[in-house]
């Protein structure tokens, strides 16, 4: 994320020890990369990577930031469809969209157990239970869970398929899959 605060060489800096790290990871894998790979790689001192993450897994804050900036302020007002099922179907056409563009290579460096962005609560799940709150309210969908709950088991469905079309290094088309997935897992609600 550029912050106003930096100057256009620290921007710099941040954006390619982020660029080095994620090379690394990609091809030595999360777990295998430590921050004084990172270092040496970047020509930097484990000072200076501190200085702009606070911690590996944030190397990914810039990743989500954008992803979640592009759901607030794009995906929310161009979603379509005539009712909640339709609006979340749309959503995961987007998210589909954004995971091709991201490509299996970094979804794969992503995809780990040590990345907390990952499972947290952001903006772009915001807008994901806003269309079923009020899919909710107008009866357009029906559930004993709440719609956090029924966001977290779609995002399970969805991430599922990434995590698979990732597997089979980009096999299929991933949002035709992640479609299919959603309108059937929308049946329960």
């Amino acid at each position: 994320m550029n912050s106003p605060l930096l100057s256009k060489k620290a921007q710099k800096t941040r954006e390619h020890v982020l660029d080095i790290s994620l090379e690394l990871m990609k091809k030595n894998g999360y777990q295998n990369t430590t921050v004084r790979d990172i270092c040496s790689t970047a020509d930097i001192s484990v000072g200076t990577f501190y200085s702009y993450f606070p911690s590996k897994t944030d190397l990914f804050l810039d990743i989500y930031k954008k992803a979640d900036d592009y759901f607030s302020d794009n995906v929310a007002v161009k979603i379509n469809g005539s009712n909640a099922k339709e609006r979340v179907v749309d959503f995961f056409r987007y998210y589909a969209r954004l995971n091709v563009e991201t490509g299996t290579d970094l979804l794969g460096v992503l995809y780990n157990p040590e990345n907390l962005w990952f499972a947290s609560r952001r903006p772009m799940h915001k807008v994901l239970a806003d269309i079923i709150a009020d899919g909710l309210e107008r009866n357009e969908l029906a559930s004993d869970l709440s719609a956090d709950e029924m966001v977290d088991y779609l995002f399970t469905v969805a991430r599922g398929c990434c995590y698979s079309w990732c597997v089979t290094e980009g096999e299929y088309d991933l949002e035709d899959q992640i479609v299919r997935y959603t309108e059937l897992a929308l049946k329960a609600f």
